[in-house]
């Protein structure tokens, strides 16, 4: 029925948008892969008897799933866009994802980035390297192999972003960087690839960034179809907003929804950049994560689907 939802709002706001951008998060939206396929050639078919919408997408993914096979299916119906998550070299990343049987899944996921590099496949890949106060100076090697295999070639770009306490019951388990320490690491990460075009930035170096949650247009689906505006704060209240249903039509509580778009009456640069921030302090809710797959959709003059699970998945 959510799925349905989403469809049926797709098909009810198309006809006034100029463009429609989809992006898929998780969790590990591949593990529901036919989800993902099912939503994205709706869209793609809808885009396709409009002549003047624009639909593109893109997908945050571990990799692990991302075969050839799949990254042509997904390119032929708008995913083109592929955000791969690494935590370090091998013999990091294999610590802290792994699959159920306790093996890695690092050498999975770069023989899968091989062959996206590969082939001729006009994609974007950007490489999120994940770095702490305990795995930053052992990045080294990745970022070598990195520049080797993917330094000349432009679909692949380089994200260097610190691991945060985001409110989670692990987060005393883990040291991480102030916002200073952490910027100051970046950098000097940055400067040890390649070439500084690889480096990928979320918006130009003048530019105050705003986040997707700060502005109305943009809303999370979860898979009981509740509705949210962060694809973080899955289980803080304050991120429980409204509903969506299978026809397509939505209840939001602006009562609700309203703090979330505070920095665009403030113009405050905090408030934009993380709206979550701002709001009055509200505990996140101890429930069990869900396994099933959800949607988030940002809706306005351009509409953004964003599928997301509820916890991180390891294949």
């Amino acid at each position: 029925p959510v799925i349905d939802g989403v469809k049926a709002l797709l098909e009810r706001r198309a006809e006034d948008l100029d463009s429609l951008e989809i992006s898929w998060f998780g969790g590990e939206p591949l593990v529901a892969k036919d989800v993902v396929q099912e939503v994205s050639a709706y869209a793609s078919a809808l885009a396709s008897r409009i002549p003047n919408l624009e639909y593109t997408a893109n997908m945050t993914t571990n990799g692990y799933f991302l075969d050839q096979t799949t990254v042509e299916t997904l390119h032929a119906i708008g995913v083109r866009t592929y955000q791969v998550s690494l935590d370090g070299p091998a013999d990091i990343h294999d610590r802290t994802r792994v699959q159920a049987s306790g093996r890695g899944t690092f050498d999975q996921i770069w023989n899968n980035l091989r062959a996206i590099r590969d082939s001729e496949l006009p994609v974007t890949v950007i490489l999120r390297i994940h770095y702490s106060p305990t795995t930053w100076k052992l990045l080294d090697p990745l970022i070598e192999a990195v520049n080797a295999e993917f330094g000349q070639d432009r679909r692949f770009g380089v994200h260097f972003k610190s691991i945060e306490h985001l409110g989670g019951p692990n987060d005393q388990n883990f040291a991480v960087f102030s916002h200073e320490k952490s910027e100051a690491i970046k950098s000097v990460l940055d400067g040890r690839l390649r070439s500084p075009e690889q480096v990928y930035k979320l918006v130009p170096a003048d530019w105050a960034y705003v986040c997707y949650a700060s502005q109305a247009n943009s809303l999370v689906v979860r898979a009981d179809g509740s509705l949210g505006k962060c694809t973080v704060a899955l289980y803080d209240d304050r991120n429980l907003i409204g509903q969506l249903y299978p026809d397509g039509t939505m209840h939001v509580d602006q009562s609700k929804f309203r703090p979330w778009l505070r920095g665009f009456e403030t113009l405050d640069e905090v408030d934009l950049a993380c709206p979550l921030m701002a709001l009055s302090p509200s505990p996140l809710q101890n429930e069990s994560p869900s396994r099933s797959p959800a949607v988030s959709l940002e809706l306005g003059a351009g509409l953004a689907a964003h599928r997301t699970q509820a916890e991180a998945q390891q294949p």
